[in-house]
């Protein structure tokens, strides 16, 4: 904790403009340097002016891992949450942090909680005790992480046997949720844009292990040594390119619909192609401009024709530039146990995290991937690549090597939503979990609790 600790006073400071410019570098672990001026985000963001106008007091410190912790933070009459993690190995170099504030329109939990129980309903085909244990972890998780609306729903094979819906669908109507109920999906979008290119390489057009620079010639991605290799289009859909997970750049543009290739016509690679894993938001944007080069036409529209039918995708919408996909659902800020709502937002890389969907249309794909009969679900469960301790990288998704078995994980996180699609690549159960709340506080553990209850049954 004493590494954490100094981690959260560090960044404190900097917000502030209270360390020095160079320490940013010494401080700040690679897959955050990687992006650009990180000193000169801390001193220029105006969206943390009130670290430098007023004293910033740390008011608590709370550990929520080995290596991470959520502080509560107070600049005058402003109060924030930083959540911060730091890398396990000495010199334990700060590998995340996230400043969030409390909305001036923030509710008091205790406020809210009362009202929304009224609305709590649940569908289910499981035995009458099953169904009331699985409704009490969901109802444990909604208590627990302040979510306003929770829409779950849980496949056994192909058929649909729970369904639950916790809350509204927005606070100031008390619109219901329901099976058709539409949220943002942030990063599941990534599934999407991963076969679209799958659907490009079975139709010829593309071969996944050419460079990505024989088919686009915008943004170019420039490598850390001349006699680096260059990336392949398998490479960036396994996270494995050399790119960070973000770039320091101009989000007015991408905002307002221009193309990555617009702002960012080159890309400096972070690391050599293949030397490791780094999860990357820019590079699947960089696969949707390939999507667009090869196809012809648009990524959204491409792939609005040729995967979201052939996927049981039928609520869901890509984003087109410039324009938010319609979501029927308010997201919500979680912030010190206060809840503000999140405005409807344009995502800055469509083809990385645009996406709106409801709970049937991630189940049906979950669904896909669990049966494995599809021949671009079994190309892209055929091709992983280690990420990590149990876990590999597939396009568009991981993959969690467990005791009982391989379980297909796909989250997604953006701001007021959070996301988690799981299934058993036995193909016996499926578990999809919607949330209109960030941060995304592990609801993947609560998915995966809920496989294996189901599996041992």
């Amino acid at each position: 904790m004493t590494a954490v600790r100094a981690a959260v006073e560090w960044v404190v400071a900097a917000l502030s403009g209270t360390t020095a410019h160079e320490e940013a570098a010494e401080r700040l672990a690679p897959r955050l340097t990687s992006r650009g001026d990180m000193a000169g985000f801390f001193v220029s963001n105006q969206r943390f002016a009130a670290f430098r106008e007023f004293p910033a007091v740390i008011e608590n410190i709370e550990a929520r891992g080995p290596w991470t912790a959520r502080a509560v933070v107070r600049t005058g009459p402003h109060l924030w949450e930083l959540d911060v993690a730091v890398e396990a190995e000495p010199p334990h170099l700060i590998r995340s942090f996230q400043p969030r504030p409390v909305g001036p329109d923030a509710l008091a939990w205790s406020q809210i909680t009362a009202r929304l129980r009224e609305h709590d309903r649940m569908e289910s085909a499981l035995s009458d005790g099953f169904a009331k244990r699985i409704h009490q972890r969901l109802l444990d998780a909604v208590e627990t992480h302040h979510i306003v609306g929770l829409a779950a729903g849980v496949a056994v094979g192909t058929e649909v046997v729970h369904r639950e819906f916790l809350g509204v669908a927005d606070l100031e109507s008390s619109a219901p949720l329901h099976a058709r109920s539409v949220f943002r999906v942030g990063s599941v979008t990534k599934a999407v844009t991963a076969l679209g290119v799958l659907r490009l390489a079975e139709t010829g057009a593309i071969d996944l292990h050419t460079p990505i620079g024989e088919h686009l010639a915008s943004p170019v991605l420039v490598p850390t040594a001349p006699d680096d290799r260059p990336p392949s289009i398998a490479d960036l859909l396994l996270h494995r390119a050399g790119l960070p997970k973000d770039l320091s750049i101009r989000r007015a543009p991408l905002l307002a619909g221009a193309s990555l290739s617009a702002v960012s016509p080159q890309i400096s690679l972070a690391w050599p192609p293949g030397q490791q894993p780094e999860y990357s938001n820019v590079g699947y944007e960089v696969l949707g401009a390939l999507i667009h080069t090869v196809a012809g036409e648009p990524f959204a529209q491409f792939c609005s024709r040729e995967i979201l039918p052939r996927y049981g995708l039928a609520n869901a919408t890509l984003q087109h530039p410039g324009t938010a996909a319609p979501a029927t659902t308010t997201g919500y800020r979680v912030t010190a146990g206060q809840v503000s709502p999140a405005p409807p937002a344009v995502a800055p890389y469509p083809a990385a995290g645009g996406m709106t969907a409801g709970v049937d249309d991630l189940l049906a794909l979950a669904g896909c991937f669990g049966q494995s009969t599809d021949p671009l679900v079994r190309a892209a469960l055929a091709l992983t690549a280690l990420a990590g301790p149990g876990i590999r990288f597939a396009p568009g998704v991981a993959l969690l090597d467990r005791p009982g078995g391989t379980v297909l994980w796909r989250g997604g996180a953006t701001d007021g939503f959070t996301v988690e699609m799981l299934a058993s690549l036995d193909g016996s159960v499926n578990v999809v979990l919607m949330a209109t709340k960030s941060p995304p506080d592990d609801l993947r553990t609560l998915g995966l609790d809920l496989i294996d209850q189901l599996a041992a049954a």
